[in-house]
């Protein structure tokens, strides 16, 4: 089986593919910064590595001998933080990952990227397809989307002058243990006495568990065929914010009262959260951004005809058993 390399290995997709590389068999090595919470991995058989894809010489000695790497480490905090945090996570990180990869003669590279690199197409009522423009504006509110437009760039360019060989995943959501983004923030609305809505809008979201993404990760890093290619992370159909939401409740064995409340209000509170997590000095995104606004009230509807037409790739886990899983993970989390 192959020397595999994970980055962001104690992340949440990052963590998740070492699992699925171990149960294929694969030796896996998983890459960690030293500040990093180690404990999970520490349950796998992978061999830990410590290194930051911003300290290129710290990348050396995980990349010898690997013969797939997969690409995960990035700041995802979106609509939060420092441009210089983005840039340097994930621009340089990339970078400093493929150069060190292609110099160790790695075959292979597996880069993780993300739908919203094409802005606010990727919004409508039908589904965005690969081949679509990436429409982000440089904003505070996208430092997150062009740093991976730009790191997008970094790897089919490598890939484009025979230096190795690149396939890349985009992803819409992902969701399940460990999750630290949308699932987290709607568990946490329905533990509420009464559910919040902020504004009228329900939209589709391309959304996906996480251990079927990390199977498609696997399938486009290790498919001829994928070289050179991206694929979209999306179910054949999208899953509506208020029935995911729904799904959660049920998984809950819960009913709740619920109330929805003015997009303004909703805009001014979040507003109001940020200044007082810069007020902090916080380096953590508070609960809610009006970047997060944004997107529970827009989503993100993605195409994955293409994973399922060239790789044979099929989501396995159906939205009740993934929230079922999900919220019982998290239950199990609150009784440590």
């Amino acid at each position: 089986m192959a020397v595999t390399l994970v980055t962001g290995a104690t992340g949440f997709i990052g963590s998740h593919i070492v699992e699925r590389l171990i149960e294929r068999g694969h030796e896996v090595r998983a890459l960690a910064r030293k500040s990093s919470d180690i404990s999970h991995l520490k349950t796998t058989n992978a061999r830990i590595f410590f290194g930051d894809v911003e300290d290129y010489d710290s990348l050396l000695p995980a990349v010898k001998g690997v013969d797939i790497v997969y690409h995960a480490a990035a700041r995802v905090m979106p609509g939060w933080g420092a441009w210089k945090w983005f840039e340097a996570s994930i621009i340089k990180g990339t970078d400093n990952m493929l150069k060190a990869s292609a110099e160790a003669g790695v075959p292979r590279f597996l880069h993780l990227s993300t739908g919203t690199v094409h802005g606010r197409l990727c919004e409508g009522d039908m589904p965005l397809s690969e081949s679509m423009p990436c429409g982000v504006v440089f904003s505070p509110d996208s430092y997150y989307d062009y740093a991976k437009v730009e790191a997008d760039k970094i790897a089919f360019d490598y890939h484009k002058k025979g230096k190795i060989q690149v396939s890349m995943i985009r992803i819409g959501v992902t969701y399940g243990p460990r999750d630290r983004l949308l699932a987290d923030r709607v568990y946490r609305q329905m533990l509420s006495p009464i559910v919040v809505w902020p504004g009228q809008s329900d939209p589709k979201y391309s959304i996906v568990y996480v251990t079927d993404a990390a199977d498609l990760a696997i399938l486009a890093a290790t498919s001829d065929r994928a070289q050179g290619e991206v694929y979209n992370v999306a179910d054949s159909q999208p899953v509506r914010l208020h029935e995911f939401a729904a799904a959660i409740l049920r998984a809950m064995g819960e009913t709740k009262p619920q109330l929805t409340i003015p997009y303004p209000v909703a805009y001014v509170s979040c507003a109001l959260m940020e200044t007082w997590s810069r007020l902090r000095r916080a380096k953590e995104m508070p609960y809610l951004t009006r970047s997060g606004l944004h997107f529970v009230n827009k989503g993100i509807y993605l195409d994955g005809t293409k994973a399922r037409v060239e790789l044979g790739w099929q989501p396995k886990v159906s939205l009740e058993e993934g929230t079922r899983r999900y919220v019982q993970w998290r239950r199990k989390q609150s009784k440590k």
